[in-house]
């Protein structure tokens, strides 16, 4: 939704795994959520009178080849209006509101609940830019931007660390978290490695840091062939 009475939208990360998304609509912009919903681990159950079989080779997609019913949106967590019908996506926020399921109106997305930021991904790493569904496709240039800045070594780091902070937070005798710390291994130390491609040399930084149990081996972190990377 766009910017109301000085109020702005707020941000969060669902955690969609085996949750019910229904999408309406399998033209083009309903398509385009399939792929991200089924890499959250999402089931989609995809309805459009058009519909002959589902557009992706995937179990977790139920094809409706029919038009919308508020039935469709049993147990749905999310729902996506997509038709091009202005009157049937209509429809759909209208039931979904009076089922308390949050919604997107793919044509405005000023009467949903919620609009979807443009993604950059990279590995664990997922950044987001949102306009607030007020120009997605200034938020597309803006990720395009990034994408320019941000190389594939971060999200190998985020696997890294996050890995770290597991076998931290459950060994015996942990010392605490000293976030600036943390923030001068990673950026001064761990990025210049991983960019260089080093692993022997970030397997020996790790132990050093944080104790021979650390290791990439004993943290079951194996880094990928074709370092090093580039932005």
């Amino acid at each position: 939704m766009a910017v109301v009475a000085g109020y702005f939208d707020f941000p969060l990360v669902l955690n969609l795994r085996d949750q019910q998304v229904v999408v309406v609509g399998a033209g083009t912009v309903g398509r385009r959520k399939l792929g991200n919903l089924l890499r959250a681990g999402a089931r989609i159950r995809l309805v459009d009178p058009c519909l002959t079989e589902s557009p992706l080779c995937s179990s977790r997609i139920e094809s409706i080849g029919r038009a919308y019913r508020k039935e469709d949106l049993r147990g749905a967590r999310l729902v996506f209006a997509c038709t091009d019908s202005a009157a049937v996506n209509g429809q759909i926020v209208e039931d979904a509101r009076l089922l308390g399921v949050f919604n997107c109106c793919s044509d405005n997305l000023k009467v949903g609940d919620f609009s979807l930021p443009a993604i950059l991904r990279r590995g664990a790493l997922q950044i987001t830019v949102s306009t607030g569904g007020g120009s997605p496709a200034l938020a597309a240039l803006l990720r395009d931007r990034l994408a320019e800045q941000v190389p594939d070594s971060w999200g190998l780091s985020v696997e890294i660390m996050s890995a770290v902070r597991r076998k931290w937070l459950t060994a015996p005798l942990r010392s605490q978290y000293n976030q600036q710390v943390l923030r001068c291994f990673w950026e001064n130390r761990l990025l210049p490695l991983l960019d260089q491609g080093k692993v022997k040399d970030i397997d020996q930084l790790l132990q050093e840091t944080f104790g021979e149990a650390f290791s990439l081996a004993q943290l079951q972190v194996e880094l990928p062939e074709g370092m090093p990377w580039g932005p």
